[in-house]
């Protein structure tokens, strides 16, 4: 009976909602920069060259751009899927990437995946002084919010060298980006399509 009740709490603080950005627009980076989003990096590790630059498809990687260099595009649109260990982040925006969910996988950006892995990232909301919310606390339609790893990183915008993009990932407090949060419907279980 136990199990029953934390899974009807865990639906009751699970949402659907979109994630915006005043000044520029937030999403994966075929969208905001066209397909394919290709990029050659050359990878260092402790100061040192590691090999030759390779050039990799990153359509599927998240990032942000100015908006006034992007065309017309919808906004992010993720489904909070509440856990005891934070919020798990699924793709609601019809396309190649639905139903994938966003996880920490290459060089601390943040990625669609598989909604088979293991271990998927999951996030921490943070109101603007910082304090982990969850849906309970979002009575409003509209919240600014930040979004916080399990390790104590935070979402930022990431640049690498060698690729022309900039990246949704892991950073330190410092750089962590408040974001738009616009809640579309409350009390959404996991499997809703």
């Amino acid at each position: 009976m136990k199990e029953r009740y934390i899974m009807t709490s865990c639906i009751e603080k699970s949402f659907i909602a979109t994630l915006r950005m005043f000044d520029h627009k937030v999403g994966f980076l075929d969208h905001l920069h066209g397909k394919p989003a290709m990029a050659t990096i050359t990878l260092f590790s402790g100061g040192f060259y590691t090999g030759r630059p390779q050039t990799r498809d990153h359509s599927h990687l998240l990032g942000m751009r100015i908006n006034e260099q992007c065309g017309r595009t919808k906004p992010l649109k993720l489904h909070f899927s509440h856990t005891p260990d934070g919020y798990i982040l699924s793709v609601k925006n019809q396309g190649a990437y639905y139903n994938q969910l966003i996880s920490n996988r290459w060089l601390d950006t943040v990625q669609a995946v598989d909604s088979d892995i293991d271990n998927p990232s999951t996030f921490t909301l943070l109101d603007h002084n910082g304090a982990a919310i969850t849906l309970d606390n979002l009575a409003e339609t509209h919240s600014p919010v930040s979004l916080r790893f399990d390790n104590q990183h935070y979402l930022g915008g990431l640049k690498i060298r060698g690729s022309p993009y900039i990246y949704l990932g892991k950073t330190e407090e410092s750089s962590k980006i408040t974001f738009m949060l616009s809640v579309v419907e409350r009390n959404v279980p996991a499997s809703k399509t």
